[in-house]
């Protein structure tokens, strides 16, 4: 009996942990804690959950919406007198929808600008006034709001498309570039210009959209436009 308590003792003794070794222990303890959490943190920051990282997306995009309507930036009626006039409020209504467009889903203004300009005359053709219409984007059913061209009565198998104000047709214009098959080589260099981190050149991206017009010679037309407009903002010369 009496060996037995002896050998106890020494197990006691044996497995017993000195107040040093507990701190040394703890404070390994909480190192590797700390070092576990900041790969954690630092995987989910750099090479983020594809689903987490659309989640957080749609809620910052959602926020900036409800930021811009507080301050009184709400898609509205274009109203303008002159081309000056018309591009700025272009310009609004593209600082509006850039709100909630994701940049890499973003279509450089100048371009867009362009296009506008060119297809509705500086938005006083009948289209523009009639329609809200910016681009003469069509529909495919006669069941849909639109406007056929002057002189024609038949419904054709195409309508130009009728929007509640012209910023809705400028919404369409960019979810057409970014969704419709017709433009993918669009995307493809936009995406490569983001990629190397260029500024997007409309004059080389407008060529890609080759489907948009039948006119053969429709980018060089839209990028003269564009200069055109460039122009407005430059002081006459004395």
């Amino acid at each position: 009996m009496i060996k037995r308590k002896k050998v106890m003792k020494d197990i006691e003794k044996a497995t017993a942990i000195k107040p040093e070794n507990v701190y040394w222990i703890w404070t390994k303890r909480v190192f590797w804690s700390i070092l576990v959490l900041a790969i954690v943190y630092g995987a989910g920051t750099f090479y983020p959950n594809p689903l987490a990282k659309k989640w957080a997306n749609e809620e910052l995009r959602a926020e900036h919406t409800a930021w811009a309507q507080n301050l009184g930036l709400v898609s509205k009626e274009m109203k303008y007198k002159n081309r000056k006039e018309f591009v700025k409020e272009l310009g609004y209504c593209v600082d509006y929808l850039n709100f909630t467009t994701p940049v890499d889903k973003r279509v450089p203004i100048e371009m867009l600008v362009g296009q506008a300009v060119l297809e509705s005359g500086w938005g006083e053709s009948r289209f523009a006034k009639e329609a809200n219409n910016l681009f003469g984007i069509r529909v495919f059913k006669s069941t849909a709001p639109h406007l056929l061209p002057e002189g024609m009565k038949k419904w054709p198998g195409w309508g130009v498309r009728k929007f509640e104000t012209k910023c809705d047709s400028v919404k369409e214009y960019i979810r057409l570039l970014n969704e419709h098959p017709a433009y993918e080589d669009f995307r493809i260099m936009r995406a490569k210009m983001w990629a190397k981190n260029q500024k997007l050149d409309s004059t080389k991206l407008i060529k890609t959209l080759k489907a948009f017009s039948t006119t053969i010679d429709y980018a060089d037309r839209v990028i003269n436009m564009m200069n055109q407009v460039e122009q407005l903002d430059t002081p006459e010369k004395k």
